[in-house]
């Protein structure tokens, strides 16, 4: 919680929040709430927040600023005073659309309406807010004010979007949420070399990740069910390194889950051991292009990785073998090197060609 006390004009104009977009994301749920008080008192006298709707009376063109709910086996009602219906309740609130939408017109999800107030961002992606026109809504007469900002999350929305985007993960549990295994056939003690769950500050939705030493033949083997024949899939991981890992950067092999090594599967142009990457005649450009995203968090730099696969139609055993890691040919031989994975996906697409370039690009997106 940040606490920010205005007493000069000035800079009650702008106020910025000391956050900055990348630790602040509203479509995570993050959102702002924002209490306004009297300069010598602690009692609330009115509480805004950036991820509800700004609304008016239905007939009167005057602000309502409380708690309010919405009747979805009854949208004639629409939008109505008070947190919980009552006889007094007043019906029909309108949201007031961005834009040169008409304001009288019926609510339309399609529509973008204010809120009550908005988060503004500046060059250097640093978030800020306007008090002054926060406490304009209030319609507080002239005096001192001081406000309570609080930086909030909304833990049903990290939920529903979790899901969203992993509704078609055959990864179970691909972030080993509550430091468990990635699938019901992952099996980290029978895995070869160092394999660990751990918890440390990473990229994915959980607080545990995979971590090797990358020491000798260091895999994490899991089997992932629910494959078929002829078909394209895309591996896609965020991995790191330290610095004390000088292996290779080798990060995910695949193997049929007969004895037939290689069989079912056939190798895939643009792919080696380190992911795949986007065919390019410009050689480094070709080798970036190995890179969807990259962030640093606690010394570590995670990068977002993806490796094709295509079955053919000898993959007729329903479930695939994948391989977290190297094989004794390119182990770090530094005892205190780590290598981490986690928010492992493995989805199937259309093809290689456009759908590949679509779903790449939908990944980027989701990750801005």
């Amino acid at each position: 919680m940040s606490y920010i006390e205005l007493y000069s004009k000035d800079i009650l104009d702008v106020a910025s929040l000391g956050q900055i977009a990348t630790n602040f994301n509203e479509s995570n749920g993050d959102y702002i709430k924002v209490e306004i008080f009297r300069e010598d008192s602690d009692i609330v006298l009115n509480t805004f927040f950036s991820n509800r709707l700004l609304l008016m009376y239905p007939e009167i063109d005057d602000y309502y600023i409380e708690s309010y709910h919405y009747h979805p086996e009854n949208p004639s009602m629409g939008f109505c005073t008070e947190k919980e219906h009552t006889d007094k309740s007043v019906t029909n609130l309108r949201p007031i659309p961005v834009g040169n939408n008409n304001i009288n017109e019926p609510f339309n999800p399609t529509i973008q309406y204010k809120n009550q107030f908005d988060i503004f961002k500046d060059d250097k992606d640093r978030i800020y807010i306007k008090p002054n026109e926060i406490i304009k809504l209030a319609k507080l007469g002239q005096a001192k004010y001081k406000i309570r900002i609080y930086f909030l999350r909304n833990i049903k929305s990290a939920l529903g979007s979790f899901l969203s985007l992993n509704k078609n993960n055959l990864i179970e549990n691909g972030n080993f949420l509550a430091g468990l295994e990635a699938t019901q056939t992952g099996d980290l003690d029978r895995s070869i070399g160092r394999n660990n769950f751990v918890m440390t500050n990473n990229p994915g939705y959980g607080q545990f990740v995979l971590e090797q030493n990358g020491v000798g033949n260091n895999i994490y083997n899991m089997r992932v069910t629910g494959i078929e024949p002829n078909n394209y899939y895309i591996f896609s991981c965020w991995v790191a390194w330290n610095n004390m890992f000088n292996g290779s950067n080798n990060i995910v092999s695949f193997d049929n889950t007969s004895n037939l090594i290689g069989e079912g599967l056939p190798p895939q142009q643009t792919t080696d051991l380190a992911g795949s990457w986007i065919d390019n005649e410009d050689a480094d450009i070709a080798e970036q292009s190995r890179i969807l995203s990259s962030k640093q968090l606690s010394g570590v730099v995670w990068y977002k990785l993806f490796a094709k696969v295509y079955t053919d139609g000898k993959a007729n055993l329903g479930s695939i073998n994948i391989k977290l890691g190297s094989s004794i040919d390119n182990q770090s031989d530094n005892p205190f090197g780590r290598r981490f994975f986690t928010d492992l996906r493995f989805e199937k697409i259309e093809n290689f060609n456009t759908s590949l370039i679509t779903y790449l690009e939908n990944m980027k997106a989701e990750i801005d």
